[in-house]
């Protein structure tokens, strides 16, 4: 009896071994290459990649195109699972890797049907990056094919990665509108909600936009809210919940870090601030400017960004010849934040009012139809399929209107969200940053760029620098009220 025991000891450690071992070697296959030559196909010259003691890379190849394909395979190499759940946040394609879990949250964000919407205007997106994006893709899905085994993370969900499309790129950079933006402009909603139900003086308390301590480079701070006195606001007076369980704190912005308050259950938001700042050349030894910068986004691992230096021949750069390093992120062939030798730049999330919610009026019982300034419309229904692991597709039907998708209701109307997201606000024009002269040649690629918006600082060799607010701003007309959704039919 004791011999089988042992026999069979002996074939359990040996059975555990090999399972260690095969996973050892899984994830071992599934690290990125880090020495030797690869052939990478649709290069037109070699190029080199290089990593420092700290694993920042350095790429030199003969062109841009070539420099983003590189770029590609090693972000693909290092990041590809982060850069499949970005493109698939901003889709709402997350159920088909974590199933019924993530059914809730695709559903939120199918709601802006991003996809669809890259797919019909992927060319005006790229623009002129058509090419490099094109380039990027390929290489992301070569760096991809390299691996010996798939990246760890879809082994655990035993799941396959997809291939990365030229559209996925886009998506990638509308993940950050999702960052940075209430995408569901819920805060504006519940303050809309709270205005009809409180006494103006309790409002004003509540909706107020700043303090004292703001320090804005145009106009004046808005200063104190009023604090009124018993006379005006009595809460002594007011009616209150019945329990603490009926309280519900708004979360004011989707980045907002849940802190629960000891002996409580419920949490306040507490509002991220990324910062940056310049030093003109007046003011440094050498005469040359500087600029800092620290964007405060949530902690992830790995990180949101991807150190890299780019080097590579090209005409418009002031010297013929590319230099740019600092932050991509991977998912995007561009330097995000960084310097190319002769600017430097960084960016601080802009707090603006980005999205508006539109009044829908239907004209039939049926809710197939509503009124605007040139007649009744018909209410565009799309079928959304979400596919979800494990479990059968759901289909979603999403309801559009000339001004956005219908997100909400107040009684029989339809409340419709108008966001920045959603008319051409990405492009790919910050790349062009990369071969920037000068603090002039800056700002005019600036006021092209399409990303959310951003506080702009920039800084030239020359010792000037400059703020401006980068990325699509909406053009209000009228007597827009932003505290209520907007009236079409009023004007």
């Amino acid at each position: 009896m004791r011999k089988w025991l042992r026999w069979g000891a002996i074939l359990g450690l040996v059975v555990l071994s090999g399972g260690v071992a095969v996973a050892w070697w899984a994830l071992a296959a599934s690290r990125a290459a880090l020495d030797g030559d690869l052939t990478v196909s649709g290069l037109s010259a070699p190029a080199s990649v290089h990593r420092d003691r700290l694993g920042v890379v350095t790429i030199d190849a003969s062109n841009e195109r070539d420099a983003m394909r590189a770029l590609g395979f090693v972000h693909a190499q290092e990041r590809f699972f982060e850069m499949d759940l970005m493109r698939r946040s901003a889709a709402g394609e997350l159920s088909a890797l974590f199933g019924p879990v993530a059914l809730e949250r695709d559903k939120q964000a199918r709601m802006h049907r991003l996809r669809a919407r890259v797919d019909a205007d992927l060319a005006h997106m790229a623009g002129t990056q058509l090419a490099t994006i094109t380039a990027y893709a390929e290489g992301v899905d070569a760096g991809l094919a390299a691996l010996r085994a798939r990246p760890w993370p879809y082994l655990l969900l035993r799941t396959q990665p997809e291939p990365w499309r030229i559209s996925d790129t886009a998506l990638a950079g509308y993940a950050l509108f999702f960052d940075l933006h209430d995408e569901n402009n819920r805060r504006e909603l519940s303050l809309w909600r709270i205005r009809q139900v409180v006494p103006d003086a309790l409002y004003r308390l509540i909706a107020v936009n700043g303090s004292e301590w703001d320090a804005p480079l145009l106009g004046e701070p808005y200063g104190n809210a009023p604090l009124p006195g018993p006379e005006v606001l009595d809460l002594r007076t007011l009616p209150t919940p019945e329990n603490d369980d009926d309280l519900r704190v708004i979360n004011a912005h989707p980045l907002a870090a849940q802190t629960p308050r000891e002996g409580s259950n419920f949490a306040e938001p507490l509002l991220p601030g990324s910062n940056n700042f310049a030093v003109a050349g007046a003011l440094t030894a050498d005469g040359r400017a500087i600029v800092a910068n620290d964007m405060h986004l949530g902690l992830r691992a790995p990180n949101i960004w991807f150190r890299a230096r780019l080097r590579y021949p090209d005409r418009r750069a002031p010297t013929g010849q590319v230099d740019v390093s600092g932050f991509t992120l991977p998912g995007v062939p561009a330097v995000i934040v960084g310097s190319n030798s002769h600017i430097a730049w960084g960016f601080t999330n802009a707090y603006g009012d980005w999205l508006d919610w539109y009044r829908v009026q239907y004209t039939d019982a049926s809710h197939t139809r509503y009124a605007t300034p040139d007649g009744d419309q018909p209410v565009r229904v799309s079928q959304e399929r979400i596919v979800v692991k494990g479990a059968p597709d759901t289909l979603l039907a999403v309801r559009e209107t000339r001004w956005g998708p219908i997100m909400a209701h107040d009684g029989d109307d339809g409340l419709a969200l108008r966001w920045t997201a959603h008319q051409g606000g990405l492009n790919f024009d910050l790349g062009d940053f990369a071969h920037a002269a000068d603090l002039d040649a800056a700002l005019v690629i600036a006021r092209g760029v399409g990303i959310p918006a951003q506080n702009l600082l920039i800084a030239d060799a020359s010792g000037r620098i400059a703020w401006q607010l980068l990325g699509r701003i909406p053009h209000r007309v009228g007597g827009c009220d932003p505290r209520a959704p907007l009236d079409p039919m009023a004007g």
